[in-house]
Parts: C-alpha cells; structure tokens; sequence
C-alpha cells in the first residue's frame, strides 16, 4: 500500500475518534498498526527515536480515551498497547477487543488469541463494565519447547 493511503487512511482513523491529528500521533499510531504484537511505551519510544517519552505517553492516553487503543496489564510491570479492532465502542459503554491475549512467564512477550474470543460479564444489577481485560499466563511455543 502506497505511504499516501497508509497516512490517508490513519489520519481518516484519527478523525473519525475526534482526534487532532498531528505528525507524532500519527507515527505512534502507525507503529502499533504494524506490529503484531502489543507494544510497551518503551517499545514505541525505541521504535521512534526522534519522539520524547511525554508525547508518546501523551499520545497513548489521547488514544485510550478515545479507544483507538486498549491497555493490557499482563502481570509484567509494564502496560502494553494494542489498536482496537471496534475503536467505535466508546460513550463509557463497555469496551473490550473482543480477544484474550497470552503472557509468556518464561520470554516475557505478550501476544493475542485472535481466535480466542472472551464474553462480555454479567455483572450484578447496579454494575456497569467499562473495560475488561483476558490474560492467560504461560509458556509460549518457543519456551515449552526449551522446558
């Protein structure tokens, strides 16, 4: 895809959220698009040299609040970063991405079950879930195979 539709099609994504769109919203955006994996903050900033830490955190709560991205909190320390698959969940009503994702004790990476879908809870009457997260803790393949 040619890097014109690429910008083109983040910068409608943006728009859509009611993002302004600037050039490192852009490039974070674009970062955690292309990764197959969710990203740490430190992932994004050693991807973007040229990017300071405040305006990638900055970025990636802008990008929270308007679920563009979700946070994992996989038990390492360190919250992860994934685009949504339903960025157009939002109002405060509950929003999850429809996956659970995998935690390696062993090499530390976090990845997504795609094909591991979770449940929206039932909650007892007077709840309300805005969020949810599914983390299951493991071995990957590679670490299994080294046990």
């Amino acid at each position: 895809m040619a890097i014109e539709k690429i910008e083109e099609e983040l910068t409608a994504r943006l728009t859509r959220a009611g993002i302004r769109v600037s050039p490192v919203r852009l490039l974070v955006l674009k970062t955690l698009m292309s990764s197959d994996k969710p990203l740490s903050s430190l992932d994004i900033e050693t991807g973007l040299e040229t990017v300071d830490r405040s305006s990638i955190t900055r970025t990636l709560s802008v990008f929270t609040e308007a679920h563009i991205v979700h946070v994992i909190s996989d038990g390492s320390g360190s919250m992860k970063y994934e685009v949504c698959t339903d960025s157009e969940t939002g109002g405060g009503q509950f929003h999850s991405d429809g996956h659970a994702h995998f935690h390696c004790r062993c090499c530390g990476e976090t990845l997504c079950l795609t094909s591991a879908p979770v449940p929206e809870p039932v909650l007892p009457e007077g709840f309300r879930a805005e969020n949810a997260t599914y983390v299951i803790t493991g071995l990957c393949p590679a670490c299994n195979k080294d046990k």
